[in-house]
């Protein structure tokens, strides 16, 4: 169970899984639930009569839903699309689905969505991150299902959320193509081996089925190899794919060679169509693996792919000309230096300066790149430059490859060229040699041969994939999601922590210093707080929003209309006449930038007064990674220098800066990467250079303002206790790695002995293979266990 990996670090705290998402608890065993959010979607799924999805689910982990489920969302631009640019009656929508993370959520999503009128075919897909939809639009209330399917924790985007970088179809095609090509490979070369007499046209026959076979699945999964090993030579690298193409290469023309001549001791193909098809298979693995975990948070992102100007036309983000005019929803960054076109509104500067707070912009004040509309209602600018000047935010964003770090990608290709020299030097000395003593061309051809097939990387090119898939499920109980292929490797070089703080170390929204003011409100009034909070963005909100969810407060029967106003905040006239507001008050607590008042009229009923808080166990958290890195985590902030100080003196920091701007972050970065490998960790815009500077990053989940370009993994624990988790786990899987490569390296001294000696036949070699390969999951399969020091 997931619960009994937290055992060793929290040994005196009883825990619970949650039973919706399977998060482990660290409360009472009375709690059930991680989170309100999570228990609302639990007892939906049970009232409709969908238990089946946790069945489905097995012991998969979910992301925790918090406060989501009870927003309110506008679905009127679903209900645009449907209508746009066609008159008939039946339309097929497709769209992207964030949230899904299994086929129980396919399940789940394809199963809520038909049973709705109108709704006629539904298909989702949770590895692109889409829905497809085939409604009869008479009859089918499009924001009714939308909102149905936000209530179960996935939400409908404009656009499919697309594929992890180096995922494709035609990988998918040729895996199961080489499979079936493999199994035919085999099943043709099985006469042979089990001694069967068989005509000479028969035999015939199944040489050609046998050679057929071998040929086209080098050519459909062979050529995957051959393609990538040679773009890398081309662009004066090197990596594994180069081993593994030269042992098809030269078996499969071996083979061709044994044919040709009627020497069947040449006879390669069975390994060929096996050996190409187990390659694959370890690749689609890794890569679903990081587009399960991408697709998982992918959300109606900050920044968007386009924005709309007032007549509708879209405009791509990294193309918005200067002095355009677009619109931008709620919650959606201003993509570029702009000037603001409506009376008033509110702006969160949060990713720029790390400041927690709103500020105020008023009509024709220009906004900075990066803002993040805070507004109820979308808001108009005017840009002042386009998008594809150099301070642009898309150009920041443009970076779709995250910078290697080029000691290790030279350690590793110096691993390759020297693995690679032994072994074409040791297989042409042996035939060399054979063909001296014995004068037989095909015996020293066939230990030529021999050698290159058996020290092809087959074990550990399977092995490792599936390390690093295995390693991840296993980070995943601890809120520790991966998304880059090369966080595990990373993660064992670091040598220190480098924090943001503001939504980093310290939670994405200011918490309330007392909850009693909160929790003493009569019902009435809690619902009254509730409707005012449910759709704003504003952080004061969203955090009094969060905690009356946590008190219980998950609806409200007010359904009066909600008017935001711009530097004041929100407010609700009731059919009796009384008018209830949330904001800022003229009482004196304006300039107290966090704080806000919830007032009937001009009766203050409560004053509610906000901090930042560093997240729970960060104490603990740091003290245990300066124990076991090699340098002490720092603090790089854009807030205020002496908050910064508070919060590092608070946990026991002693390298802390603020003040800083992103070149000034970027600078510092560089400059710690000159000693040792940084894992930096932020969540805004003026941590995007820190981000890719890093040789690793990381960022929290939040269910607005996210920010995942350029981060190797999120982490959904409002805790800081997964940091020493992730530390841990790292360790344990280098232990595998190293465990698996001292067993590759036996394996291949063993069989080149063998092979050198004369005595590696095809039948051997298709037989030692895939042993190997079984014996390397073997290793790498091992349960990970506790620290007992």
């Amino acid at each position: 169970m997931p619960l009994e990996f937290y055992h060793h670090s929290y040994p005196s705290i009883t825990l619970s899984a949650c039973k919706h998402c399977s998060t482990p608890i660290l409360k009472s065993t009375s709690v059930e639930f991680c989170c309100r959010g999570c228990e609302s979607v639990y007892n939906l799924i049970h009232d409709e009569g969908l238990d089946l999805f946790y069945k489905l689910k097995s012991n998969d982990t979910l992301s925790p839903l918090r406060e989501r489920p009870f927003q309110e969302k506008d679905w009127s631009w679903l209900q645009e699309s449907a209508n746009a640019d066609t008159q008939e009656s039946i339309v097929s929508l497709e769209l992207g689905l964030s949230g899904m993370s299994c086929m129980a959520c396919v399940w789940l999503v394809e199963t809520a969505a038909k049973k709705h009128k109108g709704v006629l075919e539904t298909c989702a897909d949770n590895t692109q991150g889409s829905i497809d939809l085939t409604i009869d639009i008479n009859q089918c209330d499009l924001a009714e299902v939308a909102d149905d399917l936000f209530k179960l924790g996935y939400e409908i985007l404009p656009k499919k959320l697309g594929k992890h970088k180096g995922t494709t179809d035609s990988l998918v095609m040729r895996l199961g193509i080489c499979g079936g090509l493999a199994m035919n490979t085999m099943a043709f070369t099985l006469p042979r081996y089990n001694g069967m007499e068989t005509s000479e046209d028969l035999s015939s026959l199944l040489t050609i089925i046998v050679v057929a076979s071998s040929t086209l699945t080098l050519l459909v999964g062979g050529s995957y190899f051959f393609k990538r090993a040679w773009t890398a030579l081309r662009l004066g690298g090197i990596h594994m794919d180069l081993p593994i193409s030269l042992g098809l290469i030269l078996s499969y023309v071996g083979s061709l060679i044994g044919w040709y001549t009627g020497h069947e001791a040449l006879f390669y193909f069975d390994f060929v169509a096996i050996f190409t098809f187990l390659m694959l298979l370890g690749k689609q693995l890794q890569i679903s693996s990081l587009n399960r975990a991408n697709k998982r948070f992918q959300t109606d992102t900050t920044i968007p792919e386009f924005y709309r100007t007032p007549e509708g036309e879209q405009l791509d983000t990294e193309n918005i000309p200067s002095d355009s005019v677009i619109i931008v929803p709620p919650g959606t960054v201003v993509p570029v230096e702009s000037s603001l076109l409506a009376e008033k509104a509110d702006l969160s500067l949060a990713w720029l300066t790390g400041e927690p707070s709103s500020q105020l912009f008023k009509h024709a004040a220009i906004i900075p790149a990066g803002a993040v509309n805070q507004s109820a209602t979308p808001i108009s600018v005017q840009t002042n430059t386009s998008t594809t000047e150099d301070n642009s935010i898309a150009k920041l964003l443009s970076t779709d490859t995250r910078q290697s770090n080029n000691t290790n990608k030279q350690a590793q290709q110096k691993a390759i060229q020297v693995y690679l020299a032994v072994i074409i030097v040791l297989g042409l000395v042996a035939g060399a040699a054979w063909l001296l003593v014995t004068g037989d061309w095909v015996k020293s051809f066939q230990v030529l041969i021999s050698i290159y097939v058996v020290s092809c990387p087959c074990g550990i090119g399977l092995a490792l994939p599936l390390l690093d898939t295995r390693s991840s499920k296993y980070a995943h109980y601890f809120g520790i999601f991966p998304l880059t292929s090369r966080f595990w490797e990373h993660l064992t070089r670091i040598g220190k922590v480098v924090f943001d703080k503001t939504g980093t170390l310290t939670l994405d929204k200011p918490q309330l210093t007392e909850t009693t003011p909160l929790e003493s409100l009569s019902t009435e009034h809690k619902e009254i707080l509730f409707t005012l909070t449910r759709r704003s963005l504003h952080p004061l909100s969203r955090s009094l929003f969060s905690q009356l969810i946590q008190i219980g407060t998950t609806n409200s029967s007010f359904t009066n209309e909600v008017v935001e106003t711009p530097g004041r905040g929100t407010s609700m006239t009731l059919d009796d006449g009384r008018n209830f507001q949330l904001g800022r008050n003229s009482s004196g607590h304006d300039a107290e930038s966090l704080h806000c008042a919830f007032t009937s009229d001009t009766h203050t009923i409560r004053d509610f007064y906000f901090s930042e808080s560093a997240r729970s166990e960060a104490t603990q958290a740091i003290t245990a990674i300066n124990n076991t890195l090699t340098s002490p985590c720092r603090i790089l902030s854009g807030d205020a220098q002496k908050r910064v100080h508070e919060l590092a003196k608070h946990l026991g920091i002693q390298e802390f800066q603020g003040d800083l701007l992103p070149h000034d972050k970027l600078e510092a970065i560089e400059l710690l990467e000159k000693q040792q490998p940084v894992l930096y960790l932020g969540d805004g815009v003026n941590d995007l250079p820190a981000l890719q500077a890093a040789s690793l990053s990381g960022a929290p989940f939040a269910n607005i303002n996210m920010l995942t370009a350029d981060v190797d993994f999120l982490f959904t624990d409002e805790t800081m206790a997964f940091l020493p988790e992730m530390i841990r786990i790292g360790a344990q899987r280098r232990r595998r790695k190293l465990n698996l490569i001292a067993y590759t390296l036996l394996y291949n001294a063993t069989v080149l002995i063998v092979a050198v000696l004369g005595l590696m036949s095809p039948l051997i070699a298709a037989i030692v293979m895939p042993l190997s390969s079984l014996l390397s999951i073997a290793i790498v399969s091992q349960p990970y266990q506790r620290n007992r020091s």
